[in-house]
């Protein structure tokens, strides 16, 4: 449809039809996509490390895909560059800035990327590429339909979640992931079908793959009084890992530009530096789940369990700073298990014995580290409920959670999500519709339409002029209909009684504020000067007069602009 035809609000009943399709789809590609990585890292390790892990895989294998791997992903994102197809609009950016809109080839690309970096035992996730494959997927379906900002910021946030529940089995995480994460809110009207679309994913999941839970729990014990000093010291230090492999991914990436390092050769120094530490720590590779499920069963010492940590945390900075597609994610799930793990035998079994088991330990780390780089609380407990069969031991993950979500905030500000918008530039710090705000332009606005006049006129015919149109502005024209400036009627009589009057060109107003028709009202509000009052004029082109502004009118339009996105947030 073209662009300027009306655009169609979808209904309720509609739009959960939309997403239970959405659902069973992506849950049907995720599946293919999961099925067909294994098959590749079967053929190139001999075994399928994302589910069984790379401890049997010889050395000689790790360090030859993981360099010619580097290779090959570092020649495909120079392609992409070459097309313009790096900067892609992830669902976060995409419903904060664009109204919901992604392209579904920038999606494919980016899930292409990352299917690739995973395949080859990058320490990264299949998250960040189901979630896009997903938001961008039925944004592309909802441009098609011709859809509003409203609709398509909702279908964005419903493949969002689809994608995530599909990738763990867990439909609850997948819906508030995608609500607090995408949406920025618990909106009611985005929440039954992204809950729909993220069940129905679930399902296809649970029916072609299995629904045994990821990392099952054998025991967290009762809630006491002791744990409640151990999720506070699980969630600090949680967020301190969380801070350092945000800022280490930074640091790698900048560290990688300062030395000049050609993008071709970018992931292959990255994928050197995985092999090298896969050598001694091979639990590190892929999204590390089986390693999770050693350290869950206690296989894991105390000391290799703090150098993978220390592997995992490094294997993760060199992957994504050098440029290898994928989420945190799972890492982060990897890291905070091993922080548990090292937890519960240094401090917590020589204090308390066997009060506080390992599993809840491992449990509340694992949702610590999450929360402080993935920055989706509620989304995460829900998680561990799900993945873990987690049940006594939800007191303890929420007071993890919350603790390390405020040290977080409280230290560093960002997630993982919104960090690499602050590296970027950009001042945005959530999903919230502010490319709403940022699409008003002057054009929108009810202005002001002084009737014009003459430089060469008379002060009698304009002031009979003003009278006669019962206004109190008039624009003054020169003979090429460029604008000069204003008259103001009482200024017009006023002269009138004067023994020596002046020429009009000596009465007119120069205003000081100009803009354009087609000017951002953002961009405008951020740029003038606080103390700057009086009209603003504003200009059709160069020196044609649009029409007259003032700050009422412009923050009237803002006020009232702000809230119908609350309305549409809560679903009025």
């Amino acid at each position: 449809m073209p662009e300027t035809s009306t655009p169609y609000n979808l209904s309720n009943f509609n739009m959960l039809i939309l997403a239970s399709i959405g659902g069973i789809a992506i849950g049907g590609v995720v599946a293919g996509i999961r099925t067909g990585v294994g098959m590749l890292q079967t053929f190139l390790f001999g075994v399928d490390i994302n589910r069984f892990g790379a401890n049997s895989v010889d050395g000689w294998r790790i360090m030859l895909i993981t360099l010619v791997g580097g290779l090959l992903l570092g020649s495909f994102l120079v392609l992409a560059a070459r097309f313009h197809k790096l900067a892609i609009v992830d669902p976060v950016e995409a419903n904060a800035l664009e109204g919901g809109k992604m392209s579904f080839i920038d999606s494919l690309i980016l899930v292409g990327l990352s299917v690739l970096s995973i395949t080859i035992g990058g320490s990264v996730g299949f998250e960040a590429a189901m979630t896009q494959l997903g938001a961008g997927s039925l944004s592309a379906i909802g441009q098609r339909l011709n859809l509003n900002r409203r609709d398509l910021r909702i279908l964005v946030s419903t493949g969002t979640g689809a994608g995530l529940a599909a990738i763990f089995g867990a439909p609850l995480a997948g819906t508030f992931y995608a609500l607090e994460l995408v949406i920025g809110g618990y909106a009611i009207r985005a929440l039954m079908p992204t809950l729909l679309a993220s069940a129905l994913s679930s399902l296809v999941i649970f029916i072609l793959i299995g629904n045994q839970p990821l990392f099952p729990v054998t025991s967290t014990g009762f809630p006491t009084f002791w744990h409640f000093p151990l999720a506070l010291m699980i969630g600090f230090c949680a967020a301190l890992i969380g801070i350092v492999v945000m800022r280490g991914t930074t640091s790698f990436d900048n560290l990688l530009k300062i030395a000049h390092v050609p993008p071709l050769l970018k992931p292959a120094i990255g994928g050197a530096i995985l092999g090298g530490i896969a050598l001694l720590t091979p639990q590190i590779m892929g999204p590390s789940h089986a390693g999770i499920n050693e350290i869950l069963t206690g296989h894991e010492l105390l000391g290799i369990t703090l150098i993978l940590l220390l592997a995992k945390i490094a294997a993760s900075i060199a992957c994504v700073g050098s440029g290898f597609r994928g989420g945190l994610f799972s890492a982060s799930l990897f890291l905070g298990a091993s922080l548990g793990c090292l937890l519960h035998g240094i401090i917590i079994m020589p204090l308390f014995g066997e009060m506080i088991p390992l599993d809840l330990c491992v449990v509340a780390g694992m949702a610590g580290v999450a929360t402080a780089i993935i920055g989706t609380p509620i989304g995460i407990v829900l998680l561990m409920i799900e993945i873990a069969g987690l049940h006594t031991g939800v007191v303890t993950t929420v007071i993890t959670v919350i603790i390390a979500s405020h040290f977080t905030k409280q230290w560093f500000g960002f997630s993982f999500s919104t960090w690499r918008f602050h590296v970027r530039g950009s001042d945005l710090g959530g999903p919230q519709d502010i490319g709403r705000l940022r699409d008003l332009k002057f054009s929108d606005l009810t202005l002001i339409h002084p009737p014009a006049v003459a430089q060469s006129s008379s002060l009698e015919n304009a002031a009979q002029l003003a009278v006669a149109l019962k206004t109190p502005l008039l624009a003054v024209e020169n003979n090429d209909g460029d604008f000069l400036g204003l008259l103001h009627r009482h200024e017009l009589l006023e002269e009138l009684t004067q023994r020596n009057q002046r020429p009009i060109s000596e009465l007119i107003d120069k205003p000081t504020l100009h803009a354009n028709k087609d000017e951002s009202i953002t961009h405008y509000l951020e740029s003038v000067d606080d103390h700057t009052t009086g009209e603003i004029v504003v200009f059709a082109s160069a020196g044609k007069l649009y029409g007259l502004a003032s700050e009422a009118t412009i923050l009237r339009r803002y006020l009232k602009e702000i809230q119908a996105a609350t309305d549409d947030e809560i679903g009025l």
